[in-house]
């Protein structure tokens, strides 16, 4: 029991330290991990996921969302994964979004330290450098002010990742139980977030060629059946996207460089500063005020441990690899079609290379440190500085704080290795720590908790937009269902009010939306629909604001000369909520609309009879007539009573790839572009049409489902004769 507590102590020192160090940044801004992406995005669509789960359910597509109900394509709702299924079940209980979102933010930056200690060990780190790995990995600067403040998924990404790696070495190299690498992987790869899974490609690829080169037949196979259930996954996970992505933004997506939220060599030169902002442009210009190349401030301690045993390299060959493919990408142009963005793998170069030192510090220290190694230490300290200065050279004083603090802990390292005591042993266990290599990590973690307390006094927020976003109370009573019938739509700048509290009472957005008893279009995506977009005069990034003048307005209420209606009415919006930042005067409203309520920041306009949400039959064309049946999210059924010239019936619902049509046919040349359009010159009188949505090459999806489970199954029947044999 004794020695069982003493193998617990270290990943539990970096698991508390973790979570005090997380919330330690919420005393100086409470709601620090929620802004931006996690407020107006993650919560919103974790409580639209939990209440379809608590009816049963898992959503495929909701025409009443628009462009932001296609959620399998979406991808990032995690519909098949159990982890977001639990966070969304939670969040329908809570009255406290930032309370909710600061615990699951918080867990899972517990999750990472434990899988970077777990993966360090993997690596042959010693228990107190791998403790050490999982207190800096959740630190790193990027991981800290964007994924955790803002891109859950990213978050999620970077905490599964090293579980994911562990669990494969664990099976590959050492023969052991896959159970633990399917779970994690499935966890990882169902999150939807594609940097994960380009990594874990790569992790992949090398063991593969690795274990080929030594002719390892076994291994060979083992990674061929993690790969194969990978692979399969990942196509279930990420082919409708890919499907849908022609009708798309994405599907023009450039492949340019336009210097935004990627670094350049010189940038990288900050990695140990933790509060040196760098040079990397985002939304705020040319200086983003956070550290995001903020890696680890022990980076330049690493030559104190070289050179590395023959080994030790081939040990950490993977780690060298990844490590290297990861600088490349954080270095790639920033837009390179639908991935863009590359500073978001920051935190797979930041895990490759805090696992290497955590390995290289655990085969040298105490008993291998030379002077030589303290002076390239040293000598990296002062590169790194000078070069962040002439990057930004008004940061001298975070720059010279970095580096003394550096320096200092440089020689407490020497000073605690030259110790008469420093090479002790403690027990009798090969992997006991010596007294000089506890205290030393022991400072380390000091350093790092001096380093965090310099971020949360100068960098105390993200650089992320907060729009204070209320209670669940006070959301859910924006536009009652009972008060306005149909779908809705919101006009002009909703973001103008994002610094005054009281204006949520009466407006919402994106995401935040879901919350409203009314179905609201202005939701959030990542699959701009471009024709939709472009006809409603909206901006063309995942946020659906429509455009900051009277133009949206407009576009809602103009009509459509091919079938005589408005285009509010052929989408089926009942409800028109104007921001008075963009109409100060109430709006002219046409015929058959009534300005209904009028609020400190917003008018209401509604149709006098409303309509019934979107999803069913809107326009039939002359001469032609339709009574509908049934509707769901996924398909709708009229009869067919009488055919015209015009043969065509439109349907409130995005022309999707995925519809078929039983009875009828479905026009390439949809009406506007994007209105989901049924030819029925062939459907005689009294038949039945029915128009069904399923995921664009669904067989395909079933048959990579059936691939994963089969390979899953077959590796544990293999792992399980093995053990049998060995028992034997």
């Amino acid at each position: 029991m004794k020695q069982r507590l003493s193998r617990l102590s270290w990943p539990l020192l970096a698991l508390v330290v973790t979570v005090a160090l997380a919330l330690a940044r919420t005393v100086r801004t409470p709601r620090f991990y929620f802004t931006d992406d996690t407020e107006r995005g993650s919560f919103g669509q974790w409580w639209q996921l939990g209440e379809h789960l608590l009816q049963g359910r898992i959503p495929l597509l909701d025409p009443s969302a628009w462009q932001a109900g296609n959620y399998l394509a979406e991808g990032q709702w995690g519909l098949l994964n159990p982890v977001v299924w639990v966070i969304a079940l939670a969040t329908r209980g809570s009255e406290d979004p930032v309370l909710l979102v600061t615990v699951v933010k918080v867990v899972f930056l517990g999750v990472m330290a434990v899988g970077a200690y777990l993966l360090a060990r993997s690596f042959g780190a010693h228990r107190p450098w791998a403790a050490l790995a999982g207190v800096l990995l959740p630190q790193v600067g990027f991981t800290v002010y964007m994924d955790a403040a803002s891109w859950s998924n990213g978050l999620f990404n970077t905490a599964l990742l090293p579980w994911v790696w562990w669990g494969l070495r664990r099976a590959v190299e050492g023969r052991r139980s896959p159970v633990p690498y399917l779970i994690a992987s499935y966890v990882l790869i169902t999150f939807g977030y594609v940097f994960g899974v380009m990594v874990l490609v790569v992790i992949l690829v090398e063991s593969l060629v690795r274990h080929a080169v030594r002719r390892d037949g076994r291994r060979v196979v083992r990674t061929l059946l993690a790969s194969v259930w990978g692979g399969a996954l990942t196509i279930l996970v990420y082919l409708p996207g890919i499907l849908t992505a022609g009708v798309s933004e994405r599907g023009a997506a450039p492949f340019d460089n336009y210097r935004f939220l990627n670094a350049d060599l010189t940038d990288l030169a900050a990695a140990a500063s933790p509060t040196v902002t760098a040079t990397i442009r985002a939304w705020d210009g040319d200086v983003t005020l956070a550290p995001l190349v903020y890696i680890a401030w022990a980076l330049p301690l690493l030559p104190l441990f070289l050179p590395l045993r023959r080994s030790t390299v081939r040990r950490v060959l993977p780690l060298l690899v990844v490590g290297g493919i990861a600088l490349f990408a954080v270095l790639a142009p920033s837009h390179m079609g639908a991935i863009r963005w590359p500073l978001r793998f920051i935190p797979d170069l930041s895990l490759a290379l805090i696992v290497l030192f955590a390995v290289a510090a655990s085969q040298a220290y105490p008993r291998r440190i030379t002077p030589r190694g303290a002076w390239w230490s040293a000598g990296a300290i002062t590169l790194a500085a000078a070069v962040s200065w002439t990057d930004a050279p008004t940061a001298w004083q975070s720059i010279g704080a970095a580096a003394a603090l550096q320096l200092v802990a440089l020689v407490a390292l020497l000073w605690i290795a030259r110790r008469p005591w420093a090479t002790a042993r403690v027990g009798r266990a090969p992997w006991s720590t010596t007294r000089a290599t506890a205290l030393a990590v022991a400072g380390a973690v000091l350093v790092t908790t001096v380093a965090t307390a310099a971020q949360v006094l100068t960098l105390p927020r993200s650089p992320l937009p907060d729009g204070d976003a209320p209670d669940v109370a006070t959301m859910r009573s924006v536009l009652p269902e009972a008060e306005a019938g149909g779908d809705a739509v919101a006009v002009g700048n909703t973001g103008a009010y994002d610094d005054e509290p009281a204006s949520w009472h009466e407006r919402l957005r994106e995401n935040l939306w879901y919350l409203s008893d009314t179905n609201v279009i202005n939701l959030y995506t990542v699959l701009p629909y471009t024709a939709f977009i472009d006809d409603l005069c909206a901006d063309e990034s995942e946020h659906l604001r429509t455009c900051v003048d009277e133009a949206g307005l407009g576009a809602l209420w103009s009509v459509d000369p091919d079938t005589g209606m408005r285009v509010s009415d052929l989408m089926s919006v009942s409800t028109v909520v104007a921001m008075k930042r963009t109409f100060p005067e109430a709006p002219d409203v046409p015929e058959g609309w009534t300005l209904a309520a009028e609020g400190d920041y917003t008018w209401v306009v509604r149709r006098d009879e409303p309509l019934p949400e979107a999803g069913g039959v809107v326009w039939e064309g002359d001469g032609t007539q339709v009574s509908e049946v049934t509707r769901d999210g996924a398909s709708a059924t009229f009869t067919v009573d009488a055919v015209g010239d015009d043969a065509r019936v439109a349907l409130s619902r995005l022309d999707y790839p995925g519809y078929s049509v039983d009875g009828g046919a479905q026009l390439a040349d949809p009406i506007r572009g994007w209105l989901l359009t049924v030819d029925v010159s062939d459907v005689a009188p009294g038949e039945t049409v029915t128009v069904r949505f399923a995921p664009p090459a669904t067989p395909l999806l079933v048959a990579s489902a059936a691939l994963a489970a089969l390979a899953g199954a077959a590796w544990l029947v293999v792992w399980g004769r093995q053990r049998r044999r060995v028992r034997r």
